[in-house]
């Protein structure tokens, strides 16, 4: 066929399609006018549909064919390519070029529903096929293609209609009293049961939205018990009829593979059962997330519960200045140590992290119980304090973790 293209048939043929619904004809059709191999995908990278519907000796569309879909090594690969990300930083139609489609390029096309990735449309060429032509077909034929999503098995069809709009209403705070909850649960012909958890992720790149949408249709394998929601860039999903499991369990560790490969992190709230309550639990997760960014690896899932004290005062680290928050009684033992080259700070640190437990912090420092006896003596003379100080002791503990958290948390 030539390279330019018959529009006026293109449109003939796709009009004759759309009633069908059948993303299969729709590429079949397509093909017959824009002359080269073409499919589409899901998000996940399901294949929809291919034509021609043969082997055309190019490692990805021949895969495709055969197995009807990619696995995760491959997913990964487009990721470690760039093409996912391509996604976000180039208005399609596009022509790919790099990675894995260095020596076959492509000219790409996303699949959007109010304005969340639902999957991908591509045209196999030789570099002398990539015309103007063919890029403004691409145009037309995605488009074509959010309409079939949108009617087909997409979140943004009718029969998830009220569920996004009560996950957008969940997660913006707008949901206040029980009578809007009842409403909603009869609306939407779902028993919201608890227990509840809500989970916020987010990658290293702010604008990865393709990405938390695959994550999100990942996460859906694990759970049909949830509502999700893609806002400013964070993948927000609310699991409901929750059953409280282990840590480890093997769908946890999937979820948390699957974020690593992709550079995910994910905060998780603590169950409860209150759904009125969840924006103290939204902010929960968000906190988890941004901490588990900031702090440790942050790739993976992050539990407020094992972070509610950073989530406290790791702020306050931005907000206050450092002489605001740390015991008096820590820059005196220092300079008392730089100028006798004695041990106390690093002793009284140790006392007071073992719960000022004589044997305890002997043993850890390596010195007799009557030394460490003495030091503790000459520390509160030094300090001029009481150990047995409530206070005391509380604000040398809050200054202590205050400053592991200087050492870990990247403000």
């Amino acid at each position: 066929m030539a390279d330019s293209i018959d529009f006026l048939e293109l449109y003939e043929k796709i009009f004759k399609v759309l009633p069908r619904n059948n993303v299969q004809r729709l590429m079949e059709v397509c093909y017959e006018v824009v002359g080269v191999p073409i499919l589409t995908v899901d998000v996940m990278y399901n294949l929809l549909g291919i034509a021609p519907n043969v082997k055309t000796g190019d490692y990805q569309w021949d895969y495709l064919l055969e197995n009807k879909g990619y696995e995760t090594d491959m997913i990964v690969r487009l990721y470690e390519d760039g093409i996912m990300q391509s996604v976000n930083n180039r208005n399609a139609p596009y022509v790919v070029d790099w990675g894995s489609c260095r020596d076959n390029p492509k000219i790409q096309g996303i699949v959007k529903v109010n304005d969340i990735v639902e999957g991908y449309v591509t045209m196999q060429c030789t570099y002398d096929q990539i015309t103007p032509d063919r890029l403004k077909a691409m145009d037309i034929i995605m488009n074509v293609c959010a309409l079939f999503f949108r009617e087909n098995d997409s979140e943004s069809s009718m029969p998830y209609t009220y569920q996004k709009v009560f996950a957008g209403e969940l997660f913006n705070h707008r949901i206040k009293t029980p009578r809007q909850l009842t409403m909603w649960q009869k609306d939407m012909n779902c028993d919201l049961n608890p227990p509840y958890q809500i989970f916020a992720v987010s990658t290293y790149d702010k604008s990865e939205k393709n990405v938390l949408s695959y994550i999100r249709k990942l996460s859906q394998q694990f759970s049909p018990y949830q509502f999700a929601l893609i806002q400013e860039n964070i993948l927000y999903v609310l699991h409901y009829n929750m059953k409280k499991r282990p840590r480890g369990n093997s769908e946890e560790t999937l979820f948390i593979k699957t974020l690593r490969r992709f550079n995910g992190c994910c905060g998780a709230s603590r169950y409860f059962d209150d759904l009125l309550c969840a924006s103290d639990y939204i902010k929960q997760a968000e906190d988890a997330m941004t901490l588990g960014q900031s702090m440790g690896s942050p790739n993976g899932v992050h539990y407020y519960e094992s972070l509610y004290l950073p989530a406290i005062l790791a702020p306050r680290l931005s907000q206050m200045p450092r002489t605001n928050y740390i015991s008096p009684a820590i820059p005196l033992l220092e300079e008392y140590d730089s100028e006798n080259s004695t041990e106390f700070l690093k002793t009284l640190e140790a006392y007071t992290k073992n719960l000022f437990r004589t044997s305890e912090t002997a043993a850890q420092l390596h010195i007799h119980r009557n030394t460490l006896l003495y030091r503790v003596q000459k520390i509160e003379e030094i300090g001029d304090f009481s150990l047995k100080d409530y206070s005391t002791v509380l604000h040398l503990m809050i200054s202590f973790y205050m400053l592991d958290l200087e050492n870990n948390y990247n403000t």
